[in-house]
């Protein structure tokens, strides 16, 4: 094989190389005020790979590891869920803006297991010090998946949300606070807006798949919680990219790509 051919083949390999790299890199979803991020690739440690914010499986039933939106994802019951203690960082008493973005697959046309008939299923949430959740409740027909903000009162309960979708697809829902507005996002798109005030929390317990007022049925990956409030652009890049590249903690953009699936 002569020099000239040699040099084409290695400049070929390193532009291929350098695209994919590329593409791999710019694949970051927002981390701009991030303050928990899990991946769920694990149902036994579930690891927030941002603030140490980790989690352990509890409530009555079982956590399944199965294939996620990318990579895996954790299957819920409607009586298991993954317990978090929090950090201060999840203390957001008083707090005037803050965010959660998550992927979820409802497991049925009702996925809900309430402590009344059809409510309801926390995705992620601080429902049980009384701050918000971003949950499934059945009593509110065309508005099923639903925000809801204690800001001394429960804003958002019975009319702030998205559709019900049907069972087995998966769906990019973010919800947010920004100084007395609240947002709701489905696969990308501003759905719905809202009012509710500072949050009237009262600790930085946080739930997932589960909540003192019942459980959600179904997978939920790449749950992360937010101290600001996103932007319609940090949203749909949340919809639009396949979970963090780059391990914030220094793995290898090719390490941190292979654990989610990307290679």
């Amino acid at each position: 094989m002569d020099a000239f051919v040699k040099r084409c083949i290695s400049t070929c390999a390193l532009t291929v190389a350098g695209v994919l790299c590329a593409g791999i890199v710019s694949a970051e979803m927002t981390t701009e005020g991030i303050i928990a991020y899990w991946p769920m690739e694990d149902d036994i440690d579930i690891v927030d790979v941002f603030g140490g914010n980790d989690g352990i499986p509890g409530g009555e039933g079982d956590i399944d590891l199965v294939k996620g939106k990318f990579g895996n994802g954790l299957e819920f019951d409607g009586t298991a869920e993954v317990h978090i203690e929090g950090t201060d960082a999840l203390n957001l008493a008083g707090a005037e803006a803050f965010s959660v973005s998550v992927w979820a697959n409802t497991g049925s046309d009702d996925p809900v297991v309430g402590v009344v008939d059809g409510c309801c299923g926390s995705i992620v949430a601080q429902r049980d010090v009384n701050g918000w959740a971003l949950r499934y409740d059945g009593r509110n027909p065309g508005m099923e998946i639903e925000f809801i903000v204690n800001d001394g009162g429960w804003q958002g309960d019975g009319g702030f949300g998205a559709p019900r979708p049907n069972a087995g697809e998966w769906h990019h829902y973010a919800a947010v606070l920004d100084n007395g507005s609240t947002r709701f996002y489905f696969d990308g798109e501003l759905l719905m807006e809202g009012v509710a005030g500072a949050l009237a929390s009262v600790g930085m317990e946080t739930e997932i798949g589960h909540a003192g007022d019942g459980g959600f049925v179904g997978i939920i990956d790449e749950a992360a919680i937010y101290g600001i409030a996103l932007s319609d652009d940090q949203v749909m890049a949340n919809f639009e990219t396949p979970g963090l590249a780059v391990d914030p903690v220094g793995k290898l953009a090719t390490e941190w790509a292979s654990l989610k699936g990307l290679r």
